[in-house]
C-alpha cells in the first residue's frame, strides 16, 4: 500500500513540475540578432513560472507576461499592442517567443550551458523555429481569411443599418436658406438630392493659427439618386466663406473635415466625403 502511495505521489509530483516551474531561471541561447530589440522579451535571462501545452506565464524585469494555447494551432498567442507575442514549448526545458511588433524571437532554454553551444542548428533549434514560423503563418492566413469574411458580412449589412439609421434621424437645425444653398450647390437637377439633415444645431467657426476666423460651417448628412439607378449617403462641412469684420460670403459651399468620423450604430465610422449607399424607398419623394 505504501508503495502505491509513493508511486501516485511520484506521478502528481512529475505531473506539478511540468507545468509550474517553480521560478525557473530560463537563459537566452539564441535570438534574432537582425530584429530591433524588442520590448522586455530581448533579455539574457527571464523567470519562468508555468510552461506547458495550454499556457505559459513568465517574469522578465519585473513584469508578468502569459499567452495560451491557439484554438486549432500548436502555440500561444498573449499580451496586445507592442508587447503583443506568440510562444512556442520546444520541450520542458525551453520555448521559442516571437513578437509581431519587431518580428524577432528569442530562444529561452533552462540549461545555462546551451550557451556554449557550439552547433548553431542544435542551439537555435532551426527545425522547431522552422516548424514555429509555419505555424504561425497559418494561423495569420486564416486570421486574414476571417476577417475578410467578416468584413464583407459587416459591409453588407452597412446599407440596410444607415438607411433604418437614416430614415428615423431628425436633423438637429432648421435652416432653409442653408438647404437651398446645398442644393445649389449640388447643382444637378438630373440626380438630386432627396434628403438634408444638419448633424450641429448651430455653426462652427473654424479659424486659422492667427485665430481669424475663415468660415462658418455646418456638418449635415445629404442623401441623394445617381445616374446608376441607387441611392445614397454622404456627409460633409457646409457653409459659408468668411468676409473679414463678421460678415460672411451668402454662397453656400463644403469642405470635408479633417481627422474626424460621424459614428453610426455598430461600430460604424462613417469618414466625410465618402458614399455609402441606402435604400432608395425610405427617402423618394
Amino acid at each position: 500500500m505504501k508503495k502505491i502511495i509513493f508511486v501516485i505521489f511520484v506521478v502528481l509530483q512529475t505531473g506539478y513540475l511540468v507545468n509550474a516551474q517553480n521560478d525557473r531561471t530560463f537563459y537566452q541561447v539564441c535570438y534574432n540578432k537582425d530584429a530591433q530589440s524588442y520590448v522586455d522579451f530581448d533579455r539574457d535571462e527571464i523567470i519562468v513560472k508555468i510552461l506547458n501545452n495550454d499556457s505559459i506565464i513568465f517574469e522578465s524585469v519585473g513584469r508578468a507576461y502569459s499567452a495560451q494555447k491557439v484554438a486549432d494551432f500548436n502555440f500561444l498567442e498573449g499580451g496586445k499592442d507592442v508587447y503583443h507575442f506568440y510562444a512556442y514549448k520546444v520541450d520542458d526545458n525551453s520555448f521559442i517567443i516571437y513578437t509581431t511588433f519587431s518580428e524577432g524571437f528569442s530562444y529561452y532554454h533552462a540549461d545555462k550551458r546551451k550557451l556554449v553551444e557550439t552547433d548553431e542548428n542544435k542551439r537555435c533549434v532551426i527545425n522547431d523555429l522552422k516548424q514555429f514560423g509555419s505555424f504561425v503563418k497559418s494561423y495569420k492566413e486564416k486570421e486574414k481569411e476571417v476577417g475578410e469574411l467578416r468584413k464583407k458580412e459587416f459591409e453588407a449589412q452597412t446599407k440596410d443599418v444607415i438607411t433604418e439609421y437614416m430614415k428615423n434621424y431628425k436633423s438637429k437645425k432648421v435652416d432653409l436658406t442653408l438647404e437651398k444653398g446645398i442644393v445649389k450647390w449640388w447643382n444637378n437637377s438630373t440626380n438630386p438630392i432627396l434628403r438634408i439633415y444638419f448633424i450641429n444645431p448651430s455653426y462652427d467657426f473654424p479659424r486659422n493659427n492667427l485665430g481669424i476666423v475663415l468660415r462658418k460651417t455646418v456638418n449635415a448628412y445629404y442623401i441623394y439618386k445617381w445616374s446608376d439607378g441607387k441611392c445614397y449617403m454622404q456627409w460633409r462641412s457646409f457653409g459659408y466663406e468668411s468676409l473679414g469684420g463678421g460678415a460672411f460670403n451668402d454662397e453656400v459651399n463644403s469642405w470635408i473635415p479633417g481627422d474626424t468620423y460621424s459614428n453610426l450604430p455598430g461600430n460604424r465610422e462613417i469618414p466625410p466625403g465618402k458614399n455609402y449607399e441606402v435604400d432608395c424607398a425610405a427617402f423618394q419623394k
